[in-house]
């Protein structure tokens, strides 16, 4: 490749790469994604002698100004400082690439990329930021030392005379376009020098303790995620279902639980008490989250919920902590700061919030922590997936009373029609318990409702009367909506809950990937003595509209993919002195596994040993004898190795001396040769001259060739170099214009 060729290929791939890791967060806008695209793709070709570049400067300044005050304009009235900021920085690198010329500018043009490449780090977090700044990294090593190499040659490179004042600039063009200058050498060393620097800058990061959870991610705006809602309005979310973005990343310790094949789970998230024209959200009277705390660490705690106990012993908590369902959760912000747990949690681990503040409320058994950015914890929980014999203890549970404030689960709103009201009844006649009773209308949604995406508007009326009566079809908000409402017009207590349900099974890294179209709505029930039970009144077969994932290739590659991601997120995004701490236990349980392997196996050696001893020892003897027989025998017959240096023979050494005893006598007078000069050069030069004694020393030195590099040295070879020598020695106390007494060499033609 020519030299400016490589110069601008690096040059644009390392802007290349900082564009992409700025614009791969979402941020900057569609509209200055695309144009900063074409842009940059188009200055390629806009350059000198094709454009004269310095007619259109005028035009790309006023362009950066005019975008520079619109976004300035938007930034006021949107607050989007750092989206607007991101955006110019983009119209600014392509005004730059467009009336690039001298060096100068090219160095303008890696200052806009490096600056592009911060932005990126604040405002994206995905793999693919990554991903860019590997190849930023090896493109910037090899743009910085092509950069300088041309500066040098356009600023430095002068044509020197005797005179200074005559010294002229070359024409450097030609050497732009020479191919000797860098070759794939070039770009595989230093290509290999940047990727050490990589691995070693991130064993660094690995190593070094960190300062906070999540530092480098923490504070970026704009990357909720949607799919899950902290309120439920009918008709709101109809349409997410098709929506495979990832929200939350699951490592369950229960084996049942991981696989293609795996039971549901529900990850419960918020809980609704009051129900009002169509909406569910939390009344001021609803039970506050009762919870006892443990710190586990300096900055971590772990936070127990009690339902309607009162307390809870230590040895309990443990007892009932070990026995539950261990999950560690990676979840993405979802602009709400609620956390998740499987079905009913009982202890949430996490690290406390860096954010001071006022804690926010909660109730109905929600656990929220304030928080920016991603966040990772773990929960602990007792599965709610009952059988018959659950059936048998909670149709047994009847005739307790409610704990004190648990009134509100059997609120029904004014607006709820009568004939709503007297379908529950005609539902649930003759069912004596809550079980009972809540199984009865259970069942009559499933056999009568249908599920449904295409939502329509009710209108004025009441949306579960329409619901019920009239559009018989609905998505699971319809259903958990009228299941809680008839369930406590016929005096059982119920709550409706979000949340997400199911998730696909990623067999690479072994953990569940939850989608923003897993996003589920259902019911709670409470029973005495057994606390909230997960009732499920969406139709079984469409609880779940995007599958537990397939098992093509497609699907396959795509949670491998995903696998990427996720340990990006989990090693580089979420990195802290906590998964600091744990990589060095893994690392250190490694390293003592394999000790205690090496130990075990040696353990093994000296017991078999010990108990074959004579043999061993017989068979070493005479393993030893054979390895003596065999090295005699080898000594015996073995010629000279083919390796070894030849011995040099007395003839090729004295024909060695006599050459080197002619050049000093040559040298001694006045004809010494250069040590640059080859012996076949320094003869050559002499008869050129016309020295005397040139004749005798060429043929001298093909002798000395012959003996030396040809491996040739015989006796009449070694006389004539006597003879040839001894002339040269009589030349030794003769002036030099005697040298007529020897022939002289024939002129030069």
């Amino acid at each position: 490749m020519r030299f400016a060729q490589a110069h601008k290929v690096t040059s644009y791939l390392t802007v290349a790469s900082a564009f992409l890791a700025l614009v791969s967060g979402g941020t900057v806008s569609p509209l200055v994604t695309l144009l900063g695209g074409l842009g940059l793709a188009g200055s390629w070709w806009w350059e000198a002698p094709r454009v004269r570049v310095e007619r259109w400067t005028w035009l790309f300044t006023g362009l950066s100004l005019l975008a520079l005050a619109w976004g300035v304009v938007l930034g006021v009235t949107t607050g989007d400082y750092l989206g607007q900021g991101a955006g110019f920085l983009v119209i600014l690198t392509v005004a730059r690439a467009f009336t690039r010329k001298a060096a100068k500018d090219w160095q303008q043009l890696y200052l806009l990329a490096f600056l592009m490449l911060v932005a990126g780090s604040v405002m994206s977090g995905d793999l693919l930021y990554g991903l860019c700044f590997l190849v930023f990294v090896v493109s910037t090593t090899w743009t910085l030392i092509l950069f300088h190499l041309r500066r040098e040659m356009e600023d430095n490179f002068l044509l020197k005379h005797a005179d200074p004042r005559a010294s002229e600039r070359v024409e450097v063009r030609r050497i732009l376009e020479s191919r000797r200058i860098v070759d794939r050498r070039f770009f595989v060393g230093t290509g290999l020098v940047s990727l050490g620097v990589f691995v070693l800058a991130t064993l660094m990061f690995l190593t070094i303790p960190r300062v906070g959870v999540g530092f480098l991610f923490r504070g970026k705006s704009g990357l909720n995620m949607v799919g899950f809602s902290d309120g439920v309005k009918l008709g709101g979310h109809g349409r997410l279902k098709t929506d495979a973005t990832i929200v939350m990343r699951v490592q369950v310790s229960e084996p049942m639980l991981r696989g293609r094949d795996a039971p549901y789970v529900y990850w419960r998230g918020v809980a609704f008490d009051l129900y009002r024209n169509g909406e569910w959200t939390r009344s001021r009277r609803a039970p506050d989250t009762r919870v006892q705390h443990e710190r586990t660490g300096p900055n971590r705690a772990r936070r127990y919920l009690l339902g309607d106990a009162r307390s809870m012993a230590s040895d309990e908590r443990s007892l009932r902590r070990e026995r539950a369902v261990r999950q560690e959760i990676w979840l993405e912000p979802l602009g709400a700061d609620v956390l998740f747990g499987a079905s009913r949690p009982l202890a949430f681990e996490v690290d406390l919030p860096l954010r001071r503040g006022r804690p926010p409320a909660e109730r109905n058994d929600e656990i929220r922590l304030p928080r920016d950015g991603p966040l990772h914890y773990t929960v602990w929980s007792e599965l709610d997936l009952p059988g018959a014999a659950d059936a048998r203890a909670l149709r047994a549970a009847a005739g307790s009373e409610l704990p004190r404030g648990y009134d509100v689960y059997l609120q029904v709103p004014p607006e709820i029609t009568a004939r709503t009201r007297a379908k529950a009844q005609e539902i649930t006649a003759g069912a004596v318990t809550n079980y009972d009773k809540a199984v009865r209308i259970r069942d009559w949604l499933h056999e009568h409702m249908r599920y449904t995406l295409d939502l329509r508007d009710p209108g004025g009326q009441e949306p579960i009367d329409h619901f019920l009566f009239d559009r018989k079809a609905g998505h699971c908000e319809y259903f958990s909506s009228a299941f809680a409402i008839m369930a406590r017009i016929v005096g059982v207590p119920t709550r409706s809950v979000n949340g997400f349900l199911g998730g696909e099974w990623n067999e690479y890294d072994g953990y569940i990937a939850v989608r923003a179209g897993d996003a589920h709505s259902w019911a709670e029930v409470w029973f005495p003595g057994h606390g909230w039970v997960t009732f499920e009144p969406t139709p079984p077969g469409e609880v779940d509209r995007l599958g537990r994932g397939g098992s093509g290739w497609r699907a396959s590659f795509g949670r491998w993919l995903d696998t990427l991601r996720f340990q990006w997120s989990k090693w580089v995004i979420d990195y802290d002195i906590y998964q600091q701490l744990e990589l060095f236990r893994a690392v250190g349980h490694r390293f003592k596994g394999g000790a205690r392997s090496l130990r075990d196996a040696w353990d093994a050696v000296e017991r078999w040993s010990g108990r074959h001893w004579p043999w061993l020892a017989a068979a070493g003897g005479g393993a030893l004898a054979a390895l003596a027989l065999w090295l005699r025998r080898r000594r015996r017959h073995r010629g000279p190795a083919l390796d070894a240096p030849a011995a040099r023979s007395p003839a090729r050494s004295e024909l060695a001396r006599l050459y080197e005893r002619a050049a000093r006598r040559l040298a001694r007078r006045g004809h010494r040769r250069d040590p640059a000069m080859t012996p076949r050069e320094l003869a050559r030069h002499l008869a050129e001259r016309g020295v005397a004694g040139a004749a005798e020393l060429a043929e001298l030195t093909e002798l000395y060739y012959a003996a030396a590099w040809g491996g040739l040295a015989t006796a009449d070879m070694l006389a004539r170099a006597r003879v040839l020598a001894a002339r040269i020695d009589a030349l030794r106390d003769a002036p030099p214009a005697s040298a007529h007494a020897l022939p002289p060499p024939p002129p030069p033609p």
